[in-house]
């Protein structure tokens, strides 16, 4: 598969990549119909409590973009990145969407706008809880909603199937040479014109019960299960079926899914990432809805259980976050749990990791401009020179201008340049490590003597300071990287092996790479 814009995935099915960044901005740079699933389990709009785990400042950011303007704002947030879900997904594809009920109903018409309502599929209750303690007022709420809509008629699909619960195993009471059995009726009520209703072996279906009765099946099928010796006649001359549990391939799974349940907070798989969904969960949407070698997509990361799952399946996998420091969990996961991955057998490239304050302070100016509209989602200026210091621009025009100082700061001297770069615009926007107290005083003066706003942004307001240094992360990855080694006491030497390949994954990952322009064919 291909992708559009400053980084290109490898033109085929082998990659799995993670991306670090905001999914609107990297979903764009995705090829068209490229994608066979989508799996996404989105900020809930009742979770916002959870929102900001990580704690570095892009991430706070986005948070209150999705939440500050209430249900509505979280509604619309979601709108352009459903749309391009759509989009990415295959005419054969499908997408499941996890909510709840504070947004459930709001995001379905989302999804019937976008999908169609006649691709609408399944709304999937999952019934995460059977804590029965009660709520005053009010039925306790014990379950997530999973909406599922295909992009068109024709779509994956492949029926799952459960285990057999205690009760019904209980039916399997008869035993013979070949196993256990239970008994299934060959009549049942209700007349019927045709060969099932006639009579067989002296049994008349017309004159059982109030209203008649007929065969399940035709004469010719039961004559087959007689000669195998699979027919066992009751006292009352009634004939039943002998119906194997070896035959029973397990009850076809419903949209009530009540036999997965959250995960504890001591199960092998938890990292303590507070919405962390089952791997159970994740490995039934995705045997249904894909095959071996698909690519399955989840822009919505978090944990990286579906680029975990879609690993032990067979499928690739294009996930990522907004969150530099869950991107790194995510990686590290990959090479603590999936062998191949660890081995180099398997691929598996980062995308857009950010670096420390430190490290971005050594960039050349304009790949650190570049970064910097990255990140905001302004439009970079190509230009090197002749551009009077104008480094990109806002959606709505406003001029940019973009200092990478590493040991001073920015001072009265560049705020006049840039003044005089406006013209008669009225606003601009100037980003820096620092202001003098200087550069400060004449921006106060330009607001007040020529009605000229200029915003000064400072780079640790937009990069969230030392990006992936969050007490919150570390302590999760800290406690992840104490727990999952205890679970290899026969193969210390992984251990040695994640260090290696994370330590060159950091190699990689500090090395500046210059974005490439795509041009358009026409």
């Amino acid at each position: 598969m291909g992708v559009k814009g400053a980084w290109a995935f490898r033109n085929d099915k082998a990659g799995n990549y993670i991306i670090c960044g905001d999914n609107l901005e990297w979903l764009k740079q995705l090829e068209d119909e490229s994608v066979d699933l989508c799996y996404i389990d989105p900020p809930f709009f009742s979770n916002k409590q959870y929102e900001i785990i990580w704690g570095n400042g892009y991430e706070v950011r986005s948070f209150g973009d999705r939440f500050a303007g209430g249900i509505s704002h979280y509604i619309e947030w979601m709108r352009p990145r459903v749309e391009l879900i759509h989009q990415k997904l295959k005419k054969t594809g499908s997408i499941f969407l996890h909510c709840d009920w504070h947004a459930s109903h709001r995001l379905r018409c989302v999804l019937d706008d976008v999908f169609g309502e006649n691709n609408f599929r399944n709304e999937i209750i999952w019934k995460r809880s059977s804590n029965t303690s009660s709520i005053n007022g009010i039925y306790k709420r014990a379950h997530d909603t999973i909406f599922f809509y295909s992009k068109s008629d024709k779509y994956t699909y492949h029926i799952q199937r459960q285990a057999l619960s205690e009760s019904s195993l209980k039916n399997y009471r008869y035993t013979d040479h070949k196993g256990r059995y239970r008994l299934v009726p060959l009549l049942v009520s209700g007349k019927r014109n045709g060969e099932t209703g006639k009579p067989w072996r002296g049994v008349d279906p017309n004159r059982r019960g109030k209203s008649g009765a007929h065969w399940v099946t035709i004469h010719k099928h039961l004559e087959e299960y007689d000669r195998k010796k699979l027919i066992v006649w009751s006292k009352n001359g009634i004939p039943n079926l002998k119906y194997y549990l070896e035959e029973n391939k397990g009850v076809a799974v419903s949209d009530i899914w009540d036999d997965i349940k959250l995960i504890g907070s001591k199960a092998d798989e938890s990292l303590g990432y507070p919405t962390q969904k089952p791997e159970a969960l994740i490995k039934r949407i995705i045997e249904c809805a894909s095959n071996k070698g698909d690519i399955v997509l989840d822009c919505f990361g978090g944990g990286g259980t579906t680029a975990k799952v879609c690993a032990d399946l067979g499928r690739a996998f294009i996930t990522g976050d907004v969150s530099p420091v869950s991107v790194k969990i995510m990686t590290e996961r990959l090479y603590f749990d999936v062998p191949a991955i660890r081995e180099g057998k398997m691929r598996l490239e980062v995308k857009n990791l950010p670096q420390t304050d430190i490290e971005l302070k050594k960039m050349n100016g304009h790949l650190f401009a570049e970064k910097v509209c990255e990140v905001q989602g302004w439009k970079v200026n190509d230009r090197k020179s002749g551009d009077k210091g104008v480094d990109g621009w806002t959606d709505d025009g406003t001029p940019i201008q973009i200092k990478n100082y590493e040991k001073t700061s920015v001072g009265r001297p560049d705020l006049q340049r840039f003044f005089g770069a406006l013209g008669k615009k009225k606003k601009g926007i100037f980003v820096a490590w620092e202001f003098s107290k200087d550069a400060k005083e004449y921006i106060a003066e330009k607001k007040r003597d020529n009605k000229v706003e200029i915003v000064a942004m400072e780079c640790r307001d937009i990069f969230g300071g030392l990006l992936l240094d969050s007490t919150k992360g570390k302590e999760i990855e800290r406690l992840y990287l104490e727990k999952r080694p205890k679970n290899w006491a026969k193969d210390l030497v992984k251990a040695e092996a994640l260090k290696k390949a994370i330590d060159n994954l950091e190699t990689k990952r500090n090395k500046p790479v210059r974005k490439k322009r795509h041009v358009e064919a026409g």
